[in-house]
């Protein structure tokens, strides 16, 4: 979920027409038209979106950790999972709601999804910091190689 200013695209509305829109509150999740490929996105900020999405949330806040469950609803096993849940071909698939509430996922005690998601986020500051630094290495090489050639 992202901020439609963040987007880098000029979306033009109409401001009556987000009356209509639902409010998507951080550590929530929105199925969208995707899911089946790409997981179920999670909101870190409070805006609005469609009415076309449903959004979930969890009944017992004290037993489900969001950022774990961020990371196990992109999973390529959760995504595998969705194809029961799905309809239609293509890119024009959509998950049904009310099936979706019938998967059986195994989950962790909210203490170790604490302890997980703990760790995936270590791992994920690493990744980018990695990152961060194979792009200072690029830009190296891109330099190297003009002053070479001129």
């Amino acid at each position: 979920m992202v901020l439609r200013d963040n987007i880098g695209i000029d979306i033009k509305y109409d401001q009556k027409s987000l009356a209509g829109y639902k409010l998507v509150r951080p550590g929530q999740f929105v199925i969208h038209l995707r899911s089946f490929q790409g997981g179920f996105a999670y909101s870190t900020i409070e805006g609005i979106t469609s009415p076309a999405y449903t959004i979930i949330d969890f009944l017992d806040k004290s037993q489900n950790i969001p950022e774990f469950w961020k990371e196990l609803l992109k999973s390529t096993s959760f995504i595998a999972s969705l194809v029961t849940v799905t309809y239609g071909i293509r890119d024009g698939r959509s998950i049904s709601f009310s099936d979706f509430g019938n998967l059986k996922l195994n989950y962790p005690s909210a203490k170790e999804q604490k302890r997980i998601a703990e760790f995936l986020q270590i791992l994920e500051r690493a990744i980018a910091l990695h990152q961060e630094r194979l792009d200072q290495l690029k830009q190296l090489k891109k330099a190297y190689l003009q002053k070479l050639f001129v």
